[in-house]
């Protein structure tokens, strides 16, 4: 009779866990889907989310700078100045960038916004190493919104066209290229990796006891950052 207990237990257990998996699932994907930033904060752990964001950032961050030229020149009609910059200097860029991106990209908002533009996450990615911290999400939209200003006219079939685009992305958006689900070592971890208009993600949710939150997105800052064009002279 225990026995018969005990394994009705873990049965009931086990549906339990794959339930809540499948409900938490589904609602993240509808969250994305209806652009429901609010929604997609419930199955985010913010705090999680965003220091793991800032640990890959920094690390990648400091592996860029130790191949990086260090030496800094500025010149004007009445001063020219050049040196080194310290290391101890160094990491104060690299941890206000690295805090910058990672507070970002850690708001469900800012998150939803690059999974339907996923072509400017290389732009705002570069913009913000090329300034090393004086940089944000905010500051992007201004400068985009700068630029969109300067061609306001659209005839009526650019905005049908552009509507015919919109419906793309949101069929798009439902298809998920060469996805891979897998459990980690962790019994509370589910692995997916995914590609994205072209792009590789890699998320770990989390299982919080009743729900399952978004903990890490690995990004692949390689592919998408231009080193080439970092320079601490910019």
């Amino acid at each position: 009779m225990r026995k018969y207990l005990l394994f009705s237990l873990i049965i009931i257990l086990l549906i339990y866990y794959i339930l809540t998996f499948i409900i938490s699932f589904t609602l993240i994907s509808n969250s994305v889907v209806n652009n429901d930033s609010v929604s997609l904060g419930v199955y985010i752990n913010t705090k999680s989310l965003r220091n793991n964001f800032y640990l890959d950032i920094y690390d990648f961050s400091s592996n860029l700078t130790n191949v990086m030229d260090k030496n800094i020149r500025i010149k004007s009609e009445s001063i020219e100045f050049s040196g080194e910059l310290t290391p101890a200097f160094l990491e104060k860029l690299i941890s206000k960038m690295s805090n910058n991106i990672s507070t970002d990209f850690s708001r469900p908002e800012i998150m939803l916004y690059f999974y339907f533009n996923s072509n400017e996450l290389n732009t705002y990615l570069n913009k913000s190493f090329n300034h090393f911290g004086d940089y944000n999400f905010e500051k992007y939209l201004l400068e985009k919104h700068s630029e969109n200003t300067e061609n306001t006219e659209m005839n009526d079939n650019e905005k049908e066209e552009n509507n015919n685009i919109s419906k793309l992305i949101q069929n798009i958006k439902s298809r998920i290229k060469s996805t891979d689900y897998f459990f980690l070592t962790s019994p509370i971890h589910f692995k997916i990796d995914v590609k994205h208009q072209d792009i590789p993600f890699i998320i770990i949710l989390k299982f919080n006891g009743y729900i399952w939150k978004v903990q890490k997105i690995k990004i692949p800052y390689k592919e998408l950052i231009n080193l080439k064009n970092i320079s601490l002279n910019n």
